[in-house]
């Protein structure tokens, strides 16, 4: 009956030996299908998509999980998947864990190898890069750059014998070098053995006398060590060596900035602009540095203006000379010169946004409303407006005197937006559009209203600029400058003072340490007769204007009727 049974059901006995084949057969078809999706993989990373690329090798690895290649490649990629589930410490963890078998099975794979030890150390596993290093090392000695990352891990746990074996272990191989040299003077002073590290430079001096670069250290070392004739002598050294690098120009430079002495600082620096050494890029950026403590210090601004001259001179006709003439002249309160030389850089070219926003900026903080606009309709002509651009040419407008001309541009800009906006004041037919736009989106319409009320305001229409602040809020309810607004010129029209409160209390709430803000609330405190209370942000606008250069008389004017009627009482 059971054999009946057993050739009824198509069943048949299974040794097990063919059961153990199967198994395998089983283990070798998810394998297969691991390699196909890994392979997928890679053809997707040649391709530079990314996104599929890791889909791919988690399914790759999700069939197959000793599939070590897939393994190895999902690991380290879920590290820089940024989710707050992949980036908690256990997962990060277990995607460590998941790299680890390739590595433990491939140690010549040298790169893997350097991949797993750079994310152990970084996840601050220590133990574990300085073990894979070891292993990969041993197996592959002429790989001596592990040498350093291995000096690198065991600094990291704080051996600094093994360390300095390393490194010397490196030198041995390779010879002596600066970056080798410069790891094992760190790692001396950060010992305190600040004899073995002097020693130190002075054995690189050795091994290639003629090179300035090792006098370089030699002072930079003598600089943190606080013996300051000796670094001027290693300075004087390297000069005499290499009369023209502008390298050593700069840390004589350095050093005479450090000792006060600004000739022979304006002196190195003239002679470090003059240098072949540096390409333009180093030397806006070593110029921009110095001419930026010159401002922060407020010091003698004819000495930036004679080194200024020098790069001018080099290079006369380079837009990127013109930008930072542009910014020197903006920071000195030049206006005009400003515009004018970020004019020449436009005419270079004109497709840069960062050069037209900078004339526009220069033009609005001059008070020249109508040139900025002028110059937003020129950049329409040659490029797409951007909507920091965009910010600029409303922002001139709404000051202009001309009131039909910059309410339509402001419409206009509104238009750019949704058409329906401008179709009539009821909310509710803007609704669609304020649930269709981004954050970015509703400030921008929201400054938008907030600068039709300025302008209606300004125009001695205060119902209407009500109802632009009003819209404005609808799209932002918490934007600063029109609750701000709104709330002051309620309190000059002695209308709704609780709601002028309410908003202007909000405003302090959102942004600290705003004197035209804390005036304000001063204002309407004092408008609701709370005179003490007004008296106290009143004094707190004033203090703040005072410390940020801000001398708007009005707070000042605020201050005294305020006194005045405190006195009163």
């Amino acid at each position: 009956m059971m054999l009946a049974l057993a050739i009824a059901g198509g069943h048949r006995y299974v040794s097990a030996k063919e059961a153990v084949n199967n198994s395998d057969r089983q283990k070798m078809s998810l394998r297969d299908k691991a390699r196909y999706y890994f392979l997928q993989g890679s053809i997707e990373v040649s391709q530079q998509n990314t996104d599929r690329a890791y889909e791919y090798f988690k399914k790759a690895y999700e069939i197959d999980p000793d599939f070590q290649d897939a393994a190895f490649t999902y690991g380290s990629q879920r590290l820089f998947v940024r989710t707050d589930t992949l980036q908690s410490e256990d997962e990060i963890f277990r995607s460590l864990k998941m790299m680890q078998g390739y590595v433990d099975i491939n140690p010549k794979d040298l790169y893997a190898t350097q991949v797993y030890g750079y994310l152990a150390t970084a996840l601050d596993t220590v133990e574990e890069s300085v073990r894979v290093y070891e292993n990969t090392y041993n197996l592959l000695p002429k790989e001596t750059h592990l040498l350093q990352m291995l000096a690198d891990s065991y600094m990291r746990r704080m051996d600094t014998k093994k360390a300095l074996e390393s490194l010397e272990k490196y030198e041995g191989i390779e010879g002596k070098s600066k970056d080798v040299s410069l790891k094992k003077i760190t790692i001396l002073l950060a010992a305190k053995d600040t004899m073995e590290a002097k020693r130190e430079v002075e054995r690189l001096i050795r091994s290639n006398p003629r090179d300035p670069y090792s006098l370089i250290m030699k002072g930079n070392l003598y600089e943190v060590t606080g013996d300051k004739d000796s670094v001027i002598k290693a300075y004087k050294e390297a000069e005499a060596l290499a009369p023209d690098n502008g390298n050593v120009k700069m840390s004589l430079a350095q050093y005479y900035r450090s000792i006060g002495d600004s000739v022979m600082l304006d002196n190195k620096m003239y002679e470090a602009l003059l240098s072949e050494d540096f390409e333009l890029e180093d030397k806006l950026g070593i110029l921009g540095e110095y001419l930026q403590k010159l401002l922060d210090e407020e010091g003698d601004r004819t000495r930036g203006d004679h080194l200024f001259s020098v790069l001018q001179s080099q290079y006369p006709h380079e837009p990127q000379v013109l930008e930072m003439s542009a910014r020197y002249s903006g920071a000195k309160g030049d206006y005009a010169r400003a515009a004018e030389e970020i004019r020449y850089a436009i005419d270079m070219d004109p497709t840069n946004e960062t050069y037209w926003l900078m004339l526009m900026s220069y033009q609005l903080t001059d008070q020249k409303y109508a040139d900025a606009v002028e110059s937003y309709e020129e950049a329409e002509k040659v490029m797409e407006p951007t909507l920091r651009m965009k910010n600029l040419y409303g922002s001139s407008a709404s000051m202009l005197d001309d009131k039909e001309k910059a309410e339509k541009i402001l419409q206009n800009l509104i238009d750019d937006i949704s058409p329906e906006l401008r179709q009539g004041q009821d909310m509710g037919e803007k609704d669609s559009v304020r649930r269709s736009l981004d954050y970015d989106g509703l400030q921008w319409v929201s400054s938008l209203y907030c600068m039709l009320g300025d302008l209606h305001y300004k125009s001695g229409e205060p119902e209407k600029a009500f109802e632009e602040y009003e819209t404005s809020l609808y799209f932002l309810s918490d934007n600063p400058l029109t609750l701000n607004n709104y709330a002051y010129f309620l309190s000059e029209e002695d209308k709704d003072l609780e709601k002028a409160q309410k908003m202007s209390r909000r405003v302090l709430e959102l942004v600290e340490n705003n004197p035209t803000y804390l005036d304000t609330y001063a204002w309407i405190l004092y408008k609701l007769g709370e005179y003490k209370e007004a008296l106290e942000y009143i004094e707190l606008a004033l203090d703040l204007a005072r410390e940020q250069g801000d001398d708007n008389d009005e707070y000042q004017k605020h201050y005294e009727a305020i006194k005045e009627k405190i006195t009163e009482e």
